[in-house]
């Protein structure tokens, strides 16, 4: 029996690669920008939809990979996600397939979520909370946050099944800003949780051979600079 190609590193890290034979390419995306509103009830916000900003972000990524020759397109089960997912996934035929695991950190998930975060603490308080996550970059200093530990192990574990069962293959990956930031701190083996505010519908790109993975490009949002000129607070 021939054994497959071992691929060989310098190709996992060639940028110009035309041929994915023995590995896989993944794109993670971020979802669109999310339906918010001032203090939003916290259940709400956990599967807030797209604004109307961030249905032209999912179509302007959409166009952005049409030429990509993406063999599947995969996508967090959460509203926002499966809604960038579809529109990357529609110019290739496809249909998203929906992993659970690659469901965003729940950063309030021990708070009570029929209220807002106004209704629990002060402003002074919320700000001096955002104030330890900016120094922190820890999803821990939030203080009712899920364990980041494990949401880092479950992220880990669905992206490498991607790569597992795609072999061969370009894929996108429509996710979260949590999702990427928790795979490119356990690439680099990082304390910190938080490593770029990665912006929404942008492409980071990983390659993926046997046990060994590289980052080919972080956070790139060129398709949405001809009609996005700044960013909303409550949206980040």
């Amino acid at each position: 029996m021939t054994q497959p190609r071992r691929v060989r590193s310098i190709d996992l890290d060639n940028p110009f690669l035309d041929s994915f034979e023995g590995m896989c390419e993944i794109l993670l995306v971020r979802h669109g920008e999310q339906k918010f509103f001032e203090n939003i009830k916290l259940g709400e916000a956990l599967d807030a939809p797209l604004s109307e900003l961030g249905q032209k972000q999912a179509e302007a990524v959409g166009h952005r990979l049409a030429p990509a020759r993406l063999g599947r397109v995969y996508c967090s089960p959460m509203k926002r996600a499966y809604d960038t997912g579809h529109q990357i996934a529609r110019h290739h035929g496809l249909e998203p397939v929906v992993m659970d695991d690659l469901r965003e950190i729940d950063l309030w998930q021990g708070a009570p979520q029929d209220k807002g975060l106004l209704d629990i603490y002060s402003a002074a308080e919320l700000a001096e909370i955002y104030r330890g996550v900016t120094r922190s970059r820890k999803f821990s200093s939030y203080p009712h946050c899920e364990d980041a530990d494990e949401f880092k192990r479950r992220i880990a574990g669905a992206i490498d099944q991607v790569a597992a069962e795609s072999t061969g293959m370009r894929v996108a990956v429509a996710c979260h800003g949590g999702v990427i930031n928790a795979y490119l701190s356990t690439l680099f083996g990082s304390h910190y949780d938080h490593l770029v505010n990665v912006h929404h519908t942008s492409i980071t790109v990983i390659r993926a051979a046997d046990t060994r993975r590289a980052v080919i490009t972080v956070n790139d949002y060129s398709h949405v600079m001809s009609f996005q000129s700044h960013r909303g607070d409550l949206n980040a």
